[in-house]
């Protein structure tokens, strides 16, 4: 555990730094919009460890460390290093990622309020695919918001109307599915792979 914890804040720091570095030096767009995107990373890092601090809510340093992971490659490369401009196929894949991100989150959820092994398996999965859904419509309400007051274009309406943003929310869907299904399949089973020794670590 030691050394998940040092691992977590080596990615907080470096990443914390590199960022700092990139605001002052780095060659991007020198707005507000863009300084905010940059600095909000670290912030975002640390929520795990404020929760920790200053809340009931535990979370382990593994879960801290998917967390953490998830956060390089969505906002740290997507959004600081322009990943979602330069890669084309990179938002997709990410929104794909975070299906399986809040999949995990509603593992935590149920295994903390002591549901997962007493709900029947239908209700797990009902429950997983909304939490993925509802994370994901308020992804976009933040995305919607986020463009009108800094007259941006993240959700791609110029471009592509509603396409962008179904398209986003189906591959966190596709996600959640995946994840819902190996969730199925160890259960059925009774072999516990990734889903079953996660849900044990966090209990």
């Amino acid at each position: 555990m030691k050394k998940i914890k040092l691992i977590n804040w080596i990615i907080i720091l470096s990443v914390s730094i590199f960022s700092i570095f990139y605001l002052f030096f780095g060659n991007h767009e020198k707005t507000i919009y863009k300084n905010l995107i940059i600095i909000s990373i670290i912030p975002v890092m640390l929520i795990p460890s404020l929760l920790n601090k200053f809340s009931k809510f535990k979370i382990n340093p593994e879960i801290e460390f998917v967390y953490l992971i998830f956060i390089f490659f969505g906002h740290f490369l997507g959004s600081v290093l322009n990943f979602y401009y330069k890669i084309g196929i990179y938002d997709k894949l990410i929104h794909g990622l975070s299906g399986v991100m809040t999949s995990i989150l509603a593992v935590v959820i149920l295994v903390k309020s002591k549901c997962y092994e007493n709900n029947p398996i239908w209700v797990n999965i009902l429950f997983i695919i909304s939490v993925t859904l509802s994370v994901a419509a308020f992804w976009e309400f933040f995305e919607f918001i986020n463009d009108n007051i800094f007259s941006k274009d993240a959700q791609k309406v110029i471009k592509t109307g509603v396409d962008d943003t179904m398209t986003d929310m189906i591959m966190a869907f596709i996600g959640s599915i995946i994840y819902s299904v190996m969730y199925f399949i160890e259960t059925k089973t009774k072999k516990k792979m990734v889903v079953g020794k996660f849900a044990d670590n966090i209990k």
